[in-house]
């Protein structure tokens, strides 16, 4: 499922009224000028930013050759249009129609703030700079996600290379892969406690919703510009080629044997003695000293002190990539598709992430 669109449309957005920011020189002259992002809802609760920007020259080709609507000013378009369209982001378009389901998100903005050209017969260049996609896993029940969510946080590291990139972290419930990463971050959680956050303002669909998502485990792909620069049309089984990256059953450290503790600092070795009593080392500390020990501790050692301690760490764990997706979740109930946003066959993407106009 498409989740997530970073990205420049070819769409006019001249029209757009934006607040500015302005630096002064002491003389009274305006040192640089740069303009802010609006914040724009939709029928739903989902919002969208939206701005300025130049097209790429490579958006400027791509609509000479191919026939795209690409404006000298053209809208940047930041946020979640399977949300904005149907209110929700359970199920929906696959990532392979992110042309048909962003040019209906343009359609969909308020008067006013729609580009005149929205309605055009062509399709607009596009540049993506960030796509998410999504796709859930039918564990069985919201325990076995938890312990799945854990065990991923405890037990697995990603192919982001040496560095603590690739160590997983948890954060929320959430366990992400490649955090900081300027290619591409994974991430797992549990969907129906997400929906009770991040869920439709009607109460009575977020249950129905909760109701379907249980047991359901989210997995989420980010690809960010360097990993989309040479993308054509993507599609939902990215995901697993990504998580083949993640290696499991890493074997955890002895932490009471490990001697390259004693090269930690005193105040942050005095935290790691009192995680290994079982205490909660956040009490009592100040989230941004917390968060340094944490750090420290994860880069010297790699264990994670926001977990409880188990002193036999060194248990591997498997992950059964060919079951994980044998219950991948690839439909729709019959009894929820109107909540589902019907796509139009869109254009086809080439290896520079550029639609292609094939009308």
């Amino acid at each position: 499922m498409l989740d997530w669109v970073t990205a420049m449309i070819g769409y006019n957005a001249e029209h757009l009224k934006l607040n500015k920011i302005c630096e002064f020189t002491p003389e009274g002259g305006i040192k640089w000028t740069v303009e802010t992002k609006i914040q724009v809802a939709g029928s739903h609760d989902a919002t969208i930013r939206l701005g300025r920007c130049s097209p790429t020259s490579a958006m400027i080709e791509a609509s000479e050759k191919f026939n795209l609507e690409c404006m000298p000013v053209c809208l940047y378009f930041s946020g979640n249009p399977t949300k904005f369209l149907q209110g929700h982001s359970v199920f929906g378009p696959g990532v392979a129609d992110l042309g048909p389901v962003m040019q209906a998100a343009v359609r969909g903005l308020p008067v006013g703030i729609r580009p005149d050209d929205a309605d055009s017969e062509k399709w607009a260049a596009v540049h993506r700079s960030r796509v998410d996609i999504t796709t859930s896993v039918d564990m069985g029940s919201d325990k076995m996600v938890h312990e799945w969510i854990h065990t991923a946080a405890t037990s697995t590291r990603s192919g982001h290379g040496e560095s603590t990139k690739g160590r997983a972290m948890l954060a929320k419930s959430t366990v992400y892969w490649g955090q900081k990463s300027k290619r591409w971050t994974l991430k797992a959680y549990c969907k129906a406690c997400e929906l009770m956050v991040n869920g439709p303002g009607d109460l009575k669909l977020r249950d129905e919703l909760k109701e379907y998502c249980k047991g359901h485990l989210r997995l989420e792909l980010t690809l960010r510009r360097l990993e989309l620069k040479d993308r054509g049309t993507l599609d939902e089984s990215l995901i697993w080629d990504f998580f083949k990256r993640i290696e499991v059953g890493i074997m955890k450290v002895d932490v009471e044997k490990n001697e390259r503790k004693t090269e930690l600092p005193y105040s942050v070795q005095f935290s790691l003695a009192r995680w290994m009593m079982g205490e909660e080392v956040s009490n009592g500390m100040r989230d941004r000293t917390y968060y340094w020990h944490r750090r420290k501790i994860l880069d010297e050692l790699g264990v994670d002190i926001s977990l409880k301690y188990e002193k036999n760490q060194a248990e591997a764990v498997v992950f059964d990539l060919d079951y994980l997706k044998a219950h991948e979740i690839k439909g729709v109930p019959k009894e929820l598709q109107r909540l589902l946003f019907k796509t139009k066959k869109g254009p086809k993407w080439t290896a520079n992430g550029l639609a292609v106009n094939e009308r």
